[in-house]
């Protein structure tokens, strides 16, 4: 059995408080390979995600958090309508 690829995404935003993803739709879902994705981010940013929230836009175009704590995944949260349409402005002032 070949061996599933990886998840794609971007990283369109890192502020003091929060990043945002974007799942590029190739490989596995962020969904599907988000214990990866949050320890990449973790190894891949200067100090860590420490204290940010960690957003993801899925492949239907809805917003989630992928909780973390010390660098590790552990679960997801559903984000309310409110920051839904705040994710989503944010992203329309960045150039993907």
């Amino acid at each position: 059995m070949p061996k599933q690829q990886l998840s794609k995404y971007c990283v369109a935003e890192i502020t003091d408080t929060r990043i945002i993803l974007v799942d590029q739709d190739e490989g596995r879902s962020v969904t599907n390979d988000a214990v990866r994705v949050v320890r990449q981010l973790d190894e891949s940013i200067r100090g860590g995600i420490g204290h940010r929230k960690v957003y993801y836009r899925d492949t239907d175009g809805r917003f989630d958090e992928l909780v973390a704590e010390g660098g590790r995944f552990v679960r997801f949260s559903p984000c309310t309508e409110g920051q839904q349409y705040q994710l989503s402005a944010a992203l329309g002032a960045v150039s993907l």
